[in-house]
């Protein structure tokens, strides 16, 4: 398997103790003693101007105002919905959809004020140190892991633009062309049916030896 620029690769530049070496096209492992040496291809991409990452902070953030303008009409629907099953006592399932609705309203605005999301392990820190009470502490029992949710505004993959990426999205797309749907034939009428059979025999009859 051809080596790729991932995080086995520095780690292996790690292990061999070597500099990475950096060309135009390819980055390069040094060979060591019982290791040869490892190329790997450089991405085709570009870091984006300055100009182009504000247009694309610009847009973020009219969509960030058009979905929060969006909540709140939902938001004020659903008070007019349970405002209306608190009088009638009817209309819960309309109220529960509602809520289904906003929520992902919700979700779609979290998505777009932070793009990317990952958890990390908080290390030297367990949930011993977080929770005072002995009772919690007994129940989460020793050795707990304390784990952070983490946002990024920008996610790395906007950080640049990918040329071959860029180039597959505006290949021109060649469809085959349809097949041709074979002729249906109306069934014949009787008179048809009759005239075949005639026509059929004159035609036999001329191929027989005079």
């Amino acid at each position: 398997m051809a080596a790729q620029l991932d995080l086995k690769f520095f780690k292996k530049a790690k292990k061999v103790d070597r500099a990475i070496e950096i060309t135009d096209n390819e980055a390069i492992i040094p060979a060591v003693k019982d290791s040869p040496e490892i190329r790997v291809k450089l991405p085709n991409r570009r870091l984006k101007t300055f100009e182009e990452r504000l247009l694309i902070l610009e847009e973020r953030t009219n969509n960030l105002t058009e979905i929060e303008e969006e909540i709140e009409v939902e938001r004020k629907r659903l008070l007019a919905l349970v405002k209306s099953f608190n009088q009638t006592n009817s209309g819960a399932s309309e109220v529960v959809a509602q809520n289904l609705k906003i929520q992902g309203l919700m979700e779609k605005r979290s998505a777009i004020d932070r793009p990317e999301k990952w958890i990390e392990d908080l290390t030297g820190l367990t949930l011993k140190d977080v929770f005072e009470s002995k009772r919690d502490i007994r129940k989460i029992g020793s050795g707990a892991i304390v784990h952070q949710i983490k946002r990024r505004v920008e996610p790395i993959s906007s950080l640049y633009i990918d040329f071959e990426a860029e180039a597959k999205a505006v290949e021109p797309i060649i469809e085959a062309p349809p097949l041709e749907a074979e002729s249906v034939q109306a069934p014949k009428t009787a008179e048809q049916v009759a005239q075949g059979v005639i026509i059929g025999r004159r035609t036999l009859l001329k191929k027989k030896p005079i």
